[in-house]
């Protein structure tokens, strides 16, 4: 926006706000915001658009720079504003962005949403405002965004069209770096962009630069970010009155994403009285709690293992690449053309033109990068439909779970609304435990139903359905392989995967299979994923704690659950592979002492000597943990089981699913072992260091150790570094360094001056760790936000919390208005 323009908008606002009147306007908004420890806003309003206004205030307070850089992102703008970036990422992206064309449907779908959607929406915007006004210029920005001219104030369609964008994280979201690179094979595509140099240059005159078509757009799809939605994850369990100590429901809701840009959760307890008392987290820009409680329920969500679009490849007619065989006849393609502003390093603009194609079902994609087969040539394209697209009712869809007082509420929301883009739902009311995939899945023919459990099985579909994790793809010459008529082509709630225990329900990104143990989930469309396969580490270890009746699990003698006892879940940090399976490791390197490595002599013997004596645990203080670790990444796999089948003597067995495969398989392990210890000490980390000195995260300079482990690990904590991350932002401030090839280690890093080693530095797993009971005189919750309340390094919530997590110290969730006033920091009184 105009510098001058902005301060004009800023001003108008400015007139019409005042940061402390504890009046009300009876023609504006007007809201109350305490704040309690860690920066936590507790808002209560009179009105949906009220409370609105109080949430976009408090969001915008500390993390003003997340939302307004998602939205340059997806109106196309980021090559406008920063060039066009390395190898072009930023004109990738918008090109992408300007194909899905998310403002305008927002612009479009905002009417269908309800009435209090569009409340909250409009008060958000004004508070969001409000607080972008209340800065005199760009250099009072949050740090992250700092004297930025692209932050300017939003509307409630632009708050609607972030919300389609959240909605297409786990589906479409992918797709865009391969919407942005699909060309016609080249003969067309000269001919296009002949014509579309002559429109462009001829409309846009002497004040920009010349048009230019050269710029190389290739980029290298990584299969897993591409079709799975690995990067976003979580584990969630529900324990009912049988699992209890107390006999009252408990619920350990543990997400996992990334710690850095608008992936990062922001805790707010919203409160309209006698209306709406809820608390916990959501996403900046999303007006409500994601994840949390009110005073009947609590849930927690899981990233489903259910697939959201469905791949078609299509055949071209040989003599046009723009038709294709569709049911005995030819179809032509649809275009759009779209174009982009990109900044030259003499900071005038060019503009960057592109025609994008569409088939009936959706965009189309270049995948060449991941297999030839998949890209566009002369015989065949790549297109897809996405169960997503368009999916406005987001909001909607959680304001009905923030007001529920049941888990039927829940479910019946679910099916009012549609709105669950992409997770399983893991929940407690005050009687028992529920689990259900509400996400919106297609729903198939027959015919494409039973296509897909064949064509699965195929090798040359493996990286792209990743043992159930990733994607599918369909013939796209026939109806026998569209959705359903019914129902806009999604599974209806009472045909998706439910289950109500008195016992326990869990999941940790599995699919739906074995919520739990004693009633495995069957029967259900391989859409929502396999059955009766074998289970990735993390889930299995989730299922053998969940599961543990001996009397010598973490719930103790009784086999069941206290609140302390389930945090233990979290902080006791062992892993599926760091007792039994440990010491078979240990007996075998200990037999075998030196390995020939190529012609270098490896002694075994001292890194056997830590892993007898390692205590089995993931914490700071463990020693030993690294070559563990380092073992088993030497059979890792980029699939949902995550370990190859090499490292185990017994395979999987349908029969006993949380407990193989198992026993190390000795041949080669000795192998393994030699150049995880060669690696180690050729990067100069000691065998004998603490897990602490080795995995931290960085905030403002500062190392912050913090437990846990890898998935392929088998550990509930998860504490990952994403090298790409999940998150679209380019104002990461938790620096990694680059991935080493062979191991989980980052190298050195400038922004870690201490290190003399490579390290793990995190960057993605546990953020929102909620524990809770539904007592009968209301819940009683404590948890950790990871990676705390602020985005700006400067502010005084940017690493409080990440503190705690570190100590595995819990804190309170306040709900209750006695213990919010026990601990109130400050109150603000905003009115408009």
């Amino acid at each position: 926006m105009n510098r001058l323009l902005l301060s004009a908008a800023i001003a108008s606002l400015l007139m019409a706000a005042c940061t402390d009147d504890k009046k009300k306007n009876n023609n504006g908004y007007h809201a109350e915001i305490r704040y309690t420890s860690y920066g936590v806003p507790h808002i209560k309003a009179e009105s949906y658009g009220d409370l609105g206004y109080g949430i976009g205030y408090a969001h915008a307070e500390e993390n003003l720079c997340t939302l307004s850089e998602q939205l340059m992102k997806l109106k196309g703008e980021k090559s406008m504003h920063l060039g066009p970036g390395p190898d072009n990422a930023n004109v990738i992206s918008d090109l992408g962005y300007k194909a899905l064309g998310l403002p305008k449907q927002a612009k479009d779908l905002y009417r269908k949403t309800t009435a209090k959607a569009q409340q909250i929406m409009s008060g958000y915007s004004a508070g969001f405002n409000r607080s972008l006004a209340e800065r005199a210029n760009s250099q009072d920005y949050p740090s992250p965004c700092r004297g930025a001219e692209w932050v300017e104030p939003i509307t409630k369609f632009d708050l609607l069209a972030y919300q389609l964008d959240i909605s297409l994280l786990a589906s479409g979201r992918t797709m865009t770096p391969a919407i942005a690179t699909a060309n016609p094979p080249q003969q067309v595509a000269a001919t296009e962009a002949q014509a579309i140099n002559k429109t462009i240059a001829k409309q846009s005159g002497k004040s920009l630069a010349p048009v230019k078509l050269d710029l190389d757009l290739h980029v290298e799809l990584d299969a897993s970010q591409t079709f799975t939605s690995e990067g976003i994850g979580s584990n969630g369990w529900a324990l009912g009155s049988d699992r209890s100590e107390s006999g009252n429901p408990l619920l350990l809701g543990n997400p996992h994403f990334p710690w850095d840009g608008e992936l990062r959760f922001y805790e707010n307890h919203l409160t309209i009285p006698g209306e709406l008392d809820v608390t916990g987290v959501t996403f900046v820009g999303l007006p409500g709690v994601l994840v949390g409680f009110n005073k009947d329920i609590g849930w927690t969500h899981t990233v489903s293992q259910a697939k959201h679009l469905t791949l078609y490849q299509l055949q071209l007619d040989p003599a046009n690449p723009l038709r294709y065989h569709y049911d005995g006849i030819y179809r032509d393609m649809t275009s759009k053309e779209i174009e982009i502003q990109v900044k030259q390093a003499d900071g005038r603009l060019a503009t960057m033109p592109k025609t994008v194609y569409s088939s009936h079902f959706g965009p189309i994609v270049d995948l060449s990068s991941i297999s030839p087969s998949l890209g566009w040539n002369t015989s065949s394209a790549i297109t897809y439909r996405d169960a997503n697209d368009q999916n406005y009712t987001v909001l909607d869809q959680w304001l009905a779970i923030n007001k529920a007082t049941s888990s039927e509420e829940v479910i019946a929301a679910f099916s009012q609304f549609q709105g669950n883009p992409w997770a399983n739902t893991i929940m407690i009311d005050k009687d028992d435990a529920t689990y259900v995939d509400a996400s919106n899945t297609p729903k198939l023919s027959a015919v494409a139903e039973s296509y897909v459990r064949q064509a699965v099985l195929s090798p040359q579909l493996a990286p792209m359905w990743q043992n159930g994790s990733g994607s599918v793809l369909m013939p796209g010459n026939s109806s026998l392989f569209e959705w359903s008529d019914v129902n806009n082509g999604k599974t209806t709630i009472s045909n998706a995967p439910q289950q109500n225990r008195d016992d326990y329900v869990f999941n940790a990104n599995s699919s739906h299979w074995l919520t739990n143990l004693d009633a495995p989930l069957q029967g259900y469309s391989i859409m929502y994923g396999p059955e009766a396969t074998e289970r990735s580490p993390r889930t299995r270890y989730n299922a053998q704690m969940i599961s543990d009746l001996s009397g010598n699990g973490l719930a103790g003698a009784d086999n069941k659950f206290s609140l302390d006892e389930l945090q233990s879940v979290l902080t006791n940090n062992q892993s599926l592979y760091s007792t039994g399976f440990r010491d078979e490791l240990v007996s075998h390197c200990q037999a075998v002492t030196n390995f020939d490595l190529n012609g270098e002599i490896i002694n075994l013997s001292p890194a056997c000597t830590v892993l007898a004596n390692w205590d089995g645990h993931y914490n700071s203080e463990s020693i030993g943990a690294h070559i563990m670790r380092e073992f088993l990444q030497q059979y890792r796999v980029s699939d949902h089981t995550a370990l190859s089948a090499d490292l185990f003597s017994t395979g999987f067995n349908v029969l006993n699913p949380a407990n193989t495969p198992a026993d190390l398989n000795t041949t080669g392990a000795a192998e393994a072992l030699a150049i995880a210890i060669k690696r180690l000490t050729d990067l100069g980390v000691d065998l004998n260091r603490t897990f602490g000195e080795l995995q931290y995260v960085i905030k403002n300079e500062q190392r912050i150790s913090v437990s846990g482990g890898y998935s392929f690990e088998g550990i509930f904590n998860m504490m990952e570094t994403k090298i790409p991350s999940r998150s679209t932002s380019d104002f990461a401030n938790l620096p990694t360094g680059a991935a080493i090839a062979g191991t989980t280690l980052t190298s050195m890093t400038e922004a870690d001056a201490q290190a003399d080693t490579a390290a793990y530095r995190i960057n993605y797993g546990s953020s929102f760790v909620l524990s809770l009971e539904m007592t009968p005189e209301g819940p009683n919750a404590e948890a950790f936000l990871s990676f705390s309340q602020s985005h700006d390094p400067e502010s005084d919530h940017f690493a409080d919390q990440t503190q705690l997590f570190s100590e595995q110290t819990w804190r309170p969730v306040l709900f209750k208005d006695a213990d919010i006033k026990a601990d109130l920091k400050r109150t603000v009184h905003i009115s408009q």
